[in-house]
């Protein structure tokens, strides 16, 4: 329901006739309109209005505390919200289920988790190492007693 707006009270005497020679003078287009959000376009998205910028452009004016919100958040914020926003409906609505207590367990547990795989990855290489390494001995070492039998003339 829009809000209705009151007819203007009587003007004082002389006004209008100042108002129309200002109007008929122009001087609406001479007049300079301030760069620092001061216009009627500022004053309009204030207090909600849509405002028509020309052709196919709307823009609309947010409440203050949400024009706040907006100038807080970083590009990186931005691109956060874009990934949250793009997970499946179920993650979303399970993350949504969860309390703030539950929440901070849950980064924990992320955590913990990130740095398992990363530990995990480690060892892995660690275990991959040392096997190759002992194949590799045995096998140095055979053939060094296969090659110093030949040299002895022990030959098979």
């Amino acid at each position: 329901m829009s809000a209705q707006r009151r007819p203007p009270k009587d003007p004082p005497p002389g006004c209008l006739h100042a108002t129309a020679d200002a109007v008929a003078s122009g001087i609406g287009q001479r007049m300079h309109v301030p760069d620092d959000g001061l216009g009627e376009t500022m004053v309009r998205r204030a207090y909600g209005d849509p405002v028509h910028l020309g052709e196919g452009s709307l823009v609309v004016g947010f409440p203050p505390h949400l024009r706040k919100m907006f100038a807080s958040w970083s590009e990186e914020d931005v691109s956060r919200l874009d990934k949250l926003m793009k997970l499946r409906p179920e993650t979303v609505a399970w993350v949504e289920s969860k309390n703030t207590r539950e929440l901070e367990r849950l980064d924990g547990a992320v955590e913990f988790i990130s740095s398992s795989r990363t530990a995990a990855k480690v060892l892995m290489w660690v275990c991959g190492t040392a096997a190759t390494v002992v194949t590799g001995s045995i096998a140095l070492a055979k053939s060094g007693y296969d090659l110093f039998s030949l040299f002895r003339g022990v030959g098979k």
